[in-house]
């Protein structure tokens, strides 16, 4: 505790060297009250604490700033969006060409923030407050928040997405939960193909109407299954996005087999049906989803408690076969989306120190408890809500082996077009070659520098 009061005594007195002429100690000086924006995306509903995350940081800060005879206060004008990605970051981009873009915004386009002069790097915050405060964010996590040797953002949520599945189908399959457990043990230790017949299994049982169901666009889960076959995107001795031929093609080969046998159908269905279906158990497996989307599943639609305990099970993404023939293993994927500070800041010190406050261990475990998602901290993980919550417990390590989506300016793009693809060969519109060779004249035409392996 005294410890923690000196730390907050030093960052009262950074506050006022950040605040400079601001403050003023005076007994009769008039409070004047610093506005910070801040528009902060969900997606949907349920990580609202993104948002109230700051509003308490901007009730800790006042506390320090009144505590240290300062006549000055924060206030945060907070937007909270539950938009996807896309309109939201168009939203973003309209605001900052008025010139009124938030002081803080959260979002996942590093690199091209960056590159578009839209963000202000945050390395020396990061430095000054290391020992302080960032030194126990989780390592793997500012991979996602590095481009070209500097720090962009604050990591503030992680959803390792990866495989849910329902047991209480293989139970109806025959499997004991012993069998269950070696067929898809919770480290991701077996195979895309293993997981594929069972799906098929459960179809041909009549069991499920849909055996595999995947994201109706693009996302870090489809991602995350790209690497199942080998395939990353990203060359990071070179810098540059990479196109590998073989491994893609066999990617649309797997997904127009799993048509064939009826394992995925021809069309992905909406959000509302892929969540819904898996809740109720009349879809086996879901790719679309995270680690923390049973609270999203609990919230809309009805699952129990005792259903997300005993009937369903979550793995990393496996990879293939051949994959694991040469070292591949189970890879779990998060686009870890940042808290920026945007270059229309009139205080970024300040929305930088707000940020800080907003990622705390108390902030972190409530978020995590809200969502169901782990924590991006280890000091989070000692926090009573978390130590007292058993699905956090159990799901705490997955934020650990996250491998963050490469940050390129044109990552994004590249994976929406070969989730183009996937669609086209799922419908039966084009054959995996024709998708292949669509992706590969996209690619020398849109990536210059780009690097194509046969």
């Amino acid at each position: 505790m005294k410890s923690l009061l000196c730390r907050l005594s030093l960052i009262g007195l950074i506050l006022v060297l950040v605040l400079g002429p601001a403050v003023a100690f005076a007994q009769e000086a008039q409070i004047e009250t610093i506005t910070l924006k801040a528009f902060v995306i969900g997606p949907g509903p349920v990580p609202i604490t993104k948002a109230t995350n700051l509003e308490l940081a901007a009730e800790q800060l006042n506390k320090i700033l009144e505590d240290s005879g300062a006549n000055v206060r924060v206030e945060v004008n907070l937007e909270y969006s539950e938009l996807k990605w896309g309109p939201f970051a168009e939203k973003f981009y309209l605001d900052f060409a008025a010139g009124k873009a938030a002081d803080i915004v959260t979002m996942r386009e590093t690199g091209e923030l960056a590159e578009g002069g839209f963000i202000v790097p945050m390395d020396e915050h990061v430095k000054a407050f290391w020992d302080m405060h960032y030194v126990d964010f989780y390592a793997n996590l500012w991979g996602g928040a590095t481009f070209e040797g500097k720090i962009w953002g604050i990591p503030h949520d992680v959803a390792p997405a990866g495989v849910w599945y329902r047991k209480d189908v293989l139970r109806a399959l025959g499997y004991t939960d012993e069998e269950i457990a070696g067929l898809l043990p919770a480290n991701g230790d077996t195979t895309l193909e293993i997981l594929a017949r069972l799906a098929k299994e459960a179809v041909d049982a009549g069991l499920v109407e849909y055996g595999i169901l995947h994201r109706p666009s693009k996302g870090s889960n489809t991602y995350a299954r790209l690497l199942e076959f080998g395939v990353d995107c990203y060359n990071p001795e070179t810098g540059n996005l990479e196109l590998d031929k073989s491994s893609l093609l066999a990617f649309y080969q797997w997904h127009k087999e799993m048509v064939d046998q009826g394992v995925i159908p021809p069309e992905p269905p909406g959000w509302s049906t892929i969540h819904g279906t898996f809740a109720e158990g009349k879809t086996f497996v879901t790719m679309a989803s995270h680690v923390g989307t049973p609270a999203e599943w609990k919230a809309k639609y009805g699952l129990s408690d005792a259903a997300v305990e005993n009937d369903l099970g979550f793995l990393p993404f496996p990879p293939t076969e051949e994959v694991k023939a040469t070292g591949g293993e189970a890879v779990s994927v998060s686009d870890i989306p940042l808290y920026f500070v945007t270059t229309q800041s009139e205080h970024p010190e300040l929305a930088m120190l707000l940020i800080m406050f907003a990622t705390f261990a108390e902030p972190c475990a409530l978020h995590s408890s809200h969502t169901a998602r782990p924590p991006y901290r280890w000091a989070a993980l000692y926090h009573p809500l978390v130590v007292e919550d058993s699905y956090l417990q159990r799901t705490a390590p997955s934020a650990r082996a996250v491998v963050p989506v490469p940050i390129h300016p044109q990552i994004w793009s590249f994976v929406e077009r070969i989730f183009e693809g996937i669609k086209g060969v799922e419908a039966g519109v084009v054959s995996p070659e024709q998708a292949l060779d669509d992706l590969v004249a996209w690619f020398q035409a849109e990536v210059p520098d780009g690097e194509i392996i046969p």
